[in-house]
């Protein structure tokens, strides 16, 4: 039986524990992290060396494209199923016995938004002249259709696979299909750099993912395309329109000024501006990671109807995430213009205006992250997120049109940046009155101001050694930089006292385990061979 959506849930079963629960509960919820996030860093590793590749192997204007191009699948892939594949993390434990039918409906929805996207594209190629402004995207209208199809209809196996609880499977499955992704695009890049090769790689790509879709659905799910049930069609589309809408319009805050400048300037400035908002994979992986494992972690404690449990959870992953993004915050601002010389090379110096500003997104992704997980769990409220939202374009679109009008490419940055930071504030403080979050609440958050002020103290003194070797070519700037800050940045939070006993017995034990894989041991020789969680403390 599936229970209808709501915006409270039930009562904890009965006879369940739901206090002696929660050290297991972030015991697991930290290793899922750890898988996706290690497995997403190895994608991250592969990955990267390819915008390195490219800009170094295409003219600006082929970049341009490239950027155009691939902005056009990104934006289909991520906008155009609406969400409703995440309707799995709702529905999945929900349909014991059931699943097929759960898994079915999502694939059906996710093949007719391909279907209908591609054979666009087909009928009608002048849709990429009126999108981009310009006809060179035209004659690669065939197969961009293709390319798109399969993006499309393919994206639902990692997160099937996360929201049926296997994230090993999940982890794995990421490093394998980026590592051929890689592989296929930096052959294209070697072999024959052209926008051709680019998109040829990457159909081929998707072709060699989608029999491992079907053959993941049909082992773990048998028989699921015989099982269609039409009114858990409705109850999916009733659960994830909303949030699809939502989640649309979000994505639009954050594409919709690209279409907006590629409309207005060449390629080649376009390439200046996609270089400046150029976004690290790194917090991509971390924000996706966490994302996955909170929303069904969310989602069970709303069912139990605990929602200072849900307070507490998101306050610790904020916490986490803050003492991560906010040096690299501050890393970023002080030596973002040698990071974008020694990426992208000195053709691209005049990304860091635009560069500078999008960094902004990086503390703003603390509080997506903590938002995305209590919207899908609370979904009666994301009418009035919608609401919000639908504002906000508005004021987006008027922003945008103003900037590019008087062909303003920093001013469009800052408009999106600004409508961004707008959004995430008002979406916390809705989801505040939500979950009933009192000032009292506020000391859970406390670590996270102490973690902004070191990081703000890091800079200073990093911004003070950069001065101090300006002279000094780009990538000795950076790296002195980068070093001095993380100095002062890890004494200020141990003089803050912001980590707990256990995280300082943890990063201990890690650390010594790191010095004896390198061949360095300092234990007593006697207890060397002894487990350290073998030893008897006094």
């Amino acid at each position: 039986m599936v229970r209808a959506p709501d915006g409270r849930g039930g009562a904890p079963p009965a006879g369940r524990d739901t206090g002696d629960g929660a050290p297991l509960m972030r015991a697991t919820l930290a290793r899922r992290v750890i898988w996706l996030a290690s497995a997403k860093a190895v994608a991250f590793g592969l990955g990267f060396a390819l915008p390195l590749v490219l800009v170094r192997s295409l003219s600006q204007t082929e970049f341009g494209l490239y950027k155009q191009a691939f902005l056009l699948v990104n934006t289909a892939t991520t906008i155009l199923p609406l969400g409703f594949a995440m309707s799995a993390f709702y529905f999945l434990p929900r349909c014991e016995g059931e699943q097929g039918r759960v898994v079915l409906n999502i694939a059906l929805f996710h093949l007719m938004v391909a279907g209908l996207t591609g054979l666009a594209l087909l009928v009608y190629p002048d849709l990429l002249e009126l999108i981009f402004g310009s006809p060179e995207l035209v004659g690669h209208a065939h197969g961009l259709a293709l390319l798109v199809f399969l993006a499309v209809a393919t994206s639902v196996l990692e997160i099937i696979s996360v929201a049926n609880g296997e994230v090993a499977f999940a982890a794995r499955l990421i490093v394998a299909t980026y590592l051929v992704k890689t592989l296929l695009f930096l052959g294209a890049a070697w072999l024959a750099p052209s926008i051709e090769a680019l998109i040829a790689a990457a159909t081929l790509n998707y072709l060699l993912q989608a029999p491992l879709v079907f053959w993941y659905l049909a082992s773990r799910f048998p028989r699921f395309w015989a099982t269609r049930d039409w009114p858990l069609m409705r109850a999916q589309l009733a659960y994830a329109l909303p949030l699809g809408a939502a989640t649309m319009l979000s994505m639009a805050q954050l594409d919709l000024h690209s279409y907006f400048v590629a409309r207005t300037f060449d390629a080649a400035t376009f390439a200046i501006y996609a270089v400046g908002c150029f976004q690290l994979p790194f917090l991509y992986i971390v924000n996706e990671s966490v994302g996955a494992v909170m929303i069904p972690t969310v989602s069970r404690l709303q069912l139990e109807n605990q929602p200072g449990e849900i307070v507490r959870l998101v306050a610790r992953m904020m916490r986490k995430l803050a003492a991560l993004y906010f040096p690299l915050y501050a890393c970023l601002l002080v030596t973002g213009r040698e990071f974008v010389t020694v990426l992208f090379t000195e053709s691209y110096r005049a990304s860091w205006p635009i560069f500078a500003v999008n960094l902004t997104l990086i503390p703003l992704c603390i509080l997506t992250a903590a938002c995305d997980p209590v919207l899908r769990a609370y979904p009666a409220y994301t009418s009035v997120l919608v609401r919000i939202r639908v504002a906000l374009i508005a004021v987006l679109v008027s922003g945008l049109w103003i900037v590019t009008a008087h062909h303003w490419l920093l001013g469009a940055i800052v408009v999106m940046v600004g409508v961004a930071a707008i959004d995430r504030f008002t979406v916390s403080v809705m989801l505040g009155r939500v979950l009933d979050v009192t000032w009292r609440d506020l000391r859970l958050f406390g670590d996270i101001a102490k973690l902004a002020a070191a990081a703000g103290l890091a800079g200073v003194i990093a911004a003070g050694v950069r001065l101090l070797v300006a002279g000094a070519g780009p990538l000795i700037v950076l790296v002195a930089g980068a070093a001095a800050l993380a100095a002062v940045y890890v004494a200020s939070v141990a003089a803050l006292g912001v980590a707990t006993a256990a995280e300082r017995h943890a990063l201990r034990r890690h650390g010594l385990a790191l010095l004896r894989r390198v061949g360095v041991d300092r234990r007593e020789p006697a207890l060397r061979d002894v487990p350290e969680r073998a030893r008897v403390k006094p």
